[in-house]
């Protein structure tokens, strides 16, 4: 019984990461625009030309990067 209650939570679990990493993705990806925006499991990667100087400058790229931790 209880293991099959874990099973369920942890179903559940990751079902709800899976649904907030798109999230998170789809928010980097109207962000960025062009940028090259990646999910890897549980991560969620941006790269490209200028990501760097664009986080030093913008406030609202600072602060969705702080919400990510």
């Amino acid at each position: 019984m209880m293991e099959r209650l874990l099973a369920r939570g942890a179903e559940i679990g990751g079902r709800a990461q899976a649904r907030q990493v798109q999230r998170i993705a789809r928010q980097l990806r109207i962000m960025f625009g062009s940028r090259s925006v990646s999910i890897d499991g549980a991560q969620v990667r941006v790269s490209g030309r200028g990501i760097f100087r664009r986080w030093l400058t913008e406030p609202s790229v600072r602060f969705l990067s702080g919400g990510l931790k």
